[in-house]
């Protein structure tokens, strides 16, 4: 019975997420939630109080994920005393497949989106997401990267905003228009390939 209530919770939040990713959180009602799902409207009051509460629980969860991630990465990195092009490049396009690409982050971002000119914690959680937190994680990996000897600059900051720019760009340009299609992936990664490699040929260190 509780692995029963647990998952009807969950596909009422991933059903919402999916709805507010199309029409936004306006544009959605608990009974276009309900009526997705096949149940009725008392039972999602049985696990939400309202659709407000909907919204706080999703941004919550990917709030705790998103501070995840470089937590994770902090602890692999001090494990690795020397990295080749070939990981560097990997983490760079897993980026892109395990998180862009992601169909719940993706359409967690898509809401975002829509919300961020109405709502303030839409707002700061997108910005914080692809902007202040996404950079910062960016210049302690990269500071280390060039610490390592993988990469050379004497000013980290305008080296994240070169490589960030182009990420933000496959971004917007491909990845929150429409479904993303197995062509669509195939050019983002086609393009973040060659962005890689114009990148590391002015900031990578010429390896013997």
């Amino acid at each position: 019975m509780r692995k029963e209530k647990k998952d009807t919770k969950q596909t009422i939040l991933d059903t919402a997420l999916e709805l507010f990713s199309k029409r936004g959180y306006s544009g959605v009602s608990i009974r276009d939630i309900s009526g997705k799902i096949g149940i009725k409207e008392s039972a999602i009051y049985y696990h939400f109080k309202n659709k407000q509460d909907i919204f706080d629980m999703l941004c919550q969860s990917f709030d705790n994920m998103m501070y995840s991630i470089p937590t994770q990465f902090s602890t692999e990195m001090a494990k690795v005393n020397e990295v080749e092009i070939e990981a560097f490049m990997m983490v760079c396009h897993g980026y892109f497949t395990n998180y862009l690409m992601d169909e719940r982050i993706n359409r967690f971002l898509r809401m975002l989106i829509l919300e961020q000119g109405i709502n303030e914690v839409a707002a700061k959680m997108y910005h914080d997401i692809m902007f202040d937190e996404a950079i910062g994680n960016q210049i302690l990996i990269f500071s280390w990267l060039i610490q390592v000897g993988f990469l050379k600059t004497d000013h980290v900051e305008r080296m994240v905003m070169d490589y960030h720019t182009m990420v933000v760009f496959l971004f917007h340009r491909y990845l929150i228009c429409g479904e993303i299609t197995d062509q669509v992936k195939q050019i983002v990664h086609e393009e973040l390939s060659k962005h890689i490699e114009h990148f590391l040929n002015i900031y990578g260190v010429e390896l013997k």
